[in-house]
């Protein structure tokens, strides 16, 4: 694979934005699938499903590690994070929409709240910030600690450098860290007596902390891995079709299948597989400059500026699709083309309703 010299570097730009954009598409289909197994369907249509559900099974950390990738790459030049202006723009990016969307969910749609429901301020609350009031919102708690612990991995970052010693020292310590909690997630709460107890603890960004330290030091040593992909893009995708294959059949051989928590993003096969995925989307990334498909980078811009605010509308559109437009009814007819036809629409109004929202409302406050 060959990329022109003067084009070696800047394609790395795009990198977080293709991770965002891919991943927010694909984290879409998560909820769409446990609407379709809510069906009486026979096996092999329900391991049709799960296999697509842990195909996807990437979207969480690959966002993550998108995120932070760009915001180190953004304040490259800088020995710390401008604080001021950036908890500005994450909160009108990011905390803002957040907040906006769990109380939508929580009014309109109070059926999607998880783990109980409100009944008098108190526990509203508590469904309002402990990402209860819809089911994807755990993920939106888990982010926006990212974002606010956000200072501590630029200093990290800034810490490491480029020092060879300073990365496998800082690579290895998190990674131990990680798979430790990991182990005591599996123990106590996935398998273990606490499920319903502590299970706020799936949304502690220790349970990505991987995903955010080695997104900010990818940005740092982005040169090598640019130059390590490109000579062994053909290991990256050996090993991604291993660790898919591997953890599709942990699941499908020690879990019900219709039970889609047993494939949890909190175990080291998932992990392993998680990071193969952010690795291939490089490479995806690499293929776009190679080929000089430079005319899609505007629009890759664009979806992942509203990446984020879209996954949050995501739900409450596929559930109007479901339940109001009756798509329940018309994919049992042919379940394969009936989510692609409800993953495109859910993609398009979501995308669609928060760039509506956010032109009205930069309209309002400019008046």
């Amino acid at each position: 694979m060959q990329i022109n010299d003067h084009k070696k570097n800047w394609w790395l730009a795009d990198i977080g934005d293709y991770l965002k954009v891919i991943a927010n598409g694909c984290v879409m289909l998560q909820p769409i699938i446990a609407l379709f197994l809510t069906l009486s369907l026979d096996f092999k249509k329900q391991l049709f499903l799960t296999s697509l559900y842990n195909f996807v099974k990437f979207t969480s950390p690959a966002f993550i590690f998108g995120i932070v990738f760009t915001i180190i790459r953004t304040n490259d030049k800088t020995y710390k994070l401008p604080i001021k202006s950036y908890f500005l723009n994450q909160w009108s990016n990011n905390f803002f929409p957040t907040f906006a969307w769990t109380l939508a969910y929580l009014i309109l749609m109070p059926n999607l709240q998880q783990h109980g429901h409100f009944h008098n301020i108190p526990t509203f609350i508590w469904q309002f910030f402990s990402g209860n009031a819809a089911p994807h919102l755990w993920y939106s708690v888990m982010m926006l600690q990212f974002l606010i612990i956000m200072p501590a991995i630029k200093a990290i970052c800034v810490w490491v450098k480029h020092s060879y010693f300073k990365l496998i020292f800082t690579v290895i310590i998190s990674a131990i860290i990680y798979f430790s909690w990991l182990i005591f997630y599996d123990h106590f709460i996935l398998n273990g007596p606490y499920t319903q107890h502590w299970y706020l603890l799936d949304r502690v960004f220790f349970s990505f902390l991987i995903f955010g330290i080695y997104g900010g030091l990818s940005w740092n040593f982005h040169e090598e891995i640019q130059n390590f992909l490109m000579n062994y893009w053909w290991a990256v995708v050996g090993i991604y079709l291993f660790t898919y294959f591997w953890t599709r059949n942990i699941f499908i051989t020690h879990s019900k299948i219709t039970n889609l928590t047993s494939d949890s993003y909190y175990l080291p096969s998932m992990a392993i597989y998680a990071l193969t995925v952010i690795f291939l989307i490089y490479l995806i990334c690499i293929a776009q400059k190679v080929f000089n498909m430079n005319r899609c980078l505007k629009t890759i811009h664009f979806l992942a500026f509203y990446a984020y605010r879209a996954f949050l509308a995501n739900v409450f559109w596929d559930r109007i699709l479901w339940n109001i437009f009756n798509f329940k009814h018309f994919v049992q007819y042919n379940i394969y083309i009936g989510i692609i036809i409800i993953w495109i629409c859910t993609w398009i109004l979501s995308y669609l309703s928060v760039y509506l929202i956010h032109r009205i409302w930069i309209r309002i406050i400019t008046v």
